[in-house]
């Protein structure tokens, strides 16, 4: 008998309400489990007077990933599981900073017989706002959540593999096992940074873009960060005033990409893009000036739970 393959995520056939029990099908010997965390929304950008510099919204981190292999008799008749949920947007403000993104759901596995295995998520991206920098969410670890990033302070590394969020610039390439961390925007109203990337965990989500002044200048998103178990590329810049790039989905298994931030702009800022299924962390949403919409934060990627049952000899 071939290997059955059970993937649960939010809005699957096999995904009820936000969690489920897996039941342990006859003649099961060996069953290989993957868990990928959610990664962290994108904060939103900001909407501020043309005299004012103004940072775009910070990308989320990404979400961690683990991986258990059992004998079938080791496992109860059934087990519980949960996919963790996307991080939320952050939303567009009006003058008194965008909104925060949400942090990412932990994805989990067992409870009955086995211990509860668990793959974190990644933290938030903070808001933009007038003349302070936001921040990216901290990628995921093995042990705990990447953390939530607040105004002019990343998120810090999830423990045992995580990788953190920065303030400007680009997110460190997380070699280990977590998640990367996102990336935020400069006081100053430059570009928005690039997020990290990922050697097993969700890469992290773009900054979104800026407006800077005396001269007020509109800036781009910055790229989401790729995660290298996919050989897909990242969330691409967005140009000022377009939505930033979705990240790019992973194979069964692998973690997605992160996303890239919302371009500014002095009528319609880019909303950040989605973070890619299941981790990626969510793009952050560019800036705009007082009469003009700010951009929201994007959604992190969904977390996801894989089972795969083997009918043949231990």
């Amino acid at each position: 008998m071939a290997a059955q393959i059970k993937v649960y995520y939010t809005g699957s056939p096999d995904h009820v309400a936000d969690a489920g029990t897996w039941t342990k099908p006859a003649g099961a010997t060996v069953v290989r489990v993957i868990l990928i965390g959610a990664g962290g929304g994108g904060g939103g950008g900001d909407a501020v007077a043309s005299a004012t510099a103004a940072s775009g919204g910070g990308g989320g981190g990404g979400g961690g990933r683990l991986e258990a292999m059992f004998l079938a008799g080791d496992l109860g008749s059934t087990e519980a599981y949960s996919p963790g949920a996307a991080g939320t947007s952050g939303s567009a403000g009006t003058g008194s900073g965008g909104g925060n993104g949400g942090s990412g759901g932990n994805s989990t596995f067992g409870g009955s017989t086995v211990s509860i295995h668990t793959a974190y998520g990644g933290g938030r991206g903070s808001g933009g706002s007038a003349s302070t920098q936001s921040a990216g969410g901290g990628g995921a670890g093995l042990a705990s959540k990447g953390g939530d990033a607040t105004t002019n302070t990343a998120g810090v590394a999830g423990t045992l593999g995580g990788s953190a969020g920065t303030t400007t610039g680009i997110a460190a390439q997380n070699t280990s096992v977590g998640g990367a961390g996102g990336a935020g925007a400069s006081s100053a109203g430059a570009a928005g940074g690039t997020g990290g990337q990922a050697a097993v965990g969700g890469g992290g989500g773009g900054g979104g873009g800026g407006k800077s002044t005396p001269t007020v200048t509109y800036t781009a998103g910055g790229p989401g960060g790729q995660s290298s178990s996919y050989p897909g590329s990242a969330g691409a810049t967005a140009s000022s005033g377009l939505a930033g790039s979705a990240g790019i989905a992973g194979w069964l298994g692998d973690a997605g990409s992160g996303a890239g931030g919302g371009g500014a702009s002095a009528t319609t800022a880019g909303a950040g893009g989605a973070g890619g299924f299941p981790g990626g962390g969510g793009g952050g949403g560019g800036s705009s000036i007082t009469g003009g919409t700010a951009g929201v934060g994007g959604l992190g990627g969904a977390g996801v739970v894989i089972v795969i049952t083997d009918f043949g000899g231990v």
